[in-house]
């Protein structure tokens, strides 16, 4: 029934939500509000922590990223197998601080680049949606193995990236920067919009499935978790882009 790289919109999870017996089903309304209550807990976190940054002046503690970025990593985790308002709105709260410092800290640097990165996320979801709802873009399964295998790569090279940069921090700035820097962050975000085709799919298919109400939470996170990533990378982009 899914066909969706994203992993917190997994066969075994939708599996678990079986409306077998139950009254209430998920229906894409259900599924879009809680997304729309989720990003407003996000946007909120991101804007308080984008005022504090005045008072941190212009470094700020790395240990506020590190909370920030940790904290919604593991409440990702535990949301993955226990999806419910709680664990949704206490991952998009880590990660709405989070994408606040990280926003700040690059608006500081290039003025104006948080705006065209939350203008270029709405276009790129709202072009994703247009091509879906059209048929113009069809997810099949050739489609989802496809994006699959671009997803864990892109992870595995994120994951090394990382590691890399602990012992040599020129690394980071020798990806992130020229040419090389730009092409690396529109690939990211190339696969990150493709997974919103099968973001989209995935929730279709679980309206037309007639899953329990409960799959709209888990629905909404796996989006979240999607959406969150294409910013992120979009900000990446238009960092290399200017430096």
């Amino acid at each position: 029934m899914n066909q969706s790289s994203n992993p917190a919109l997994s066969d075994k999870a939708f599996a678990r939500f079986d409306a077998a017996g139950q009254a209430e089903i998920m229906t894409v309304g259900g599924t879009l509000g809680k997304v729309g209550l989720s990003l407003l807990v996000l946007i909120g976190a991101a804007a308080y922590a984008w005022t504090l940054f005045p008072q941190f002046g212009v470094t700020i503690p790395w240990w506020t990223l590190w909370v920030g970025g940790i904290g919604a990593v593991v409440v990702g985790f535990v949301a993955v197998f226990k999806a419910n308002w709680f664990t949704v709105l206490l991952y998009s709260l880590l990660e709405g601080a989070y994408i606040g410092i990280i926003s700040r800290l690059f608006e500081t640097a290039y003025d104006g680049i948080v705006t065209q990165a939350i203008l270029a996320t709405l276009g790129v979801t709202a072009a994703a949606y247009f091509l879906y709802v059209t048929g113009l873009v069809k997810v099949t399964k050739k489609f989802y193995s496809v994006v699959l295998i671009a997803t864990v790569g892109i992870a595995i090279y994120l994951l090394a990236e990382f590691i890399i940069s602990l012992f040599s921090p020129g690394f980071l700035n020798f990806v992130t920067s020229g040419v090389g820097g730009i092409i690396i962050a529109a690939i990211i975000v190339f696969i990150a919009a493709l997974n919103l085709f099968l973001d989209f799919n995935t929730i279709e298919k679980g309206v037309e499935n007639k899953l329990s109400k409960k799959a709209e939470w888990y629905a909404a996170f796996g989006l979240m978790v999607t959406l969150i990533w294409l910013y992120v990378s979009i900000l990446r982009l238009l960092g290399a882009s200017r430096r």
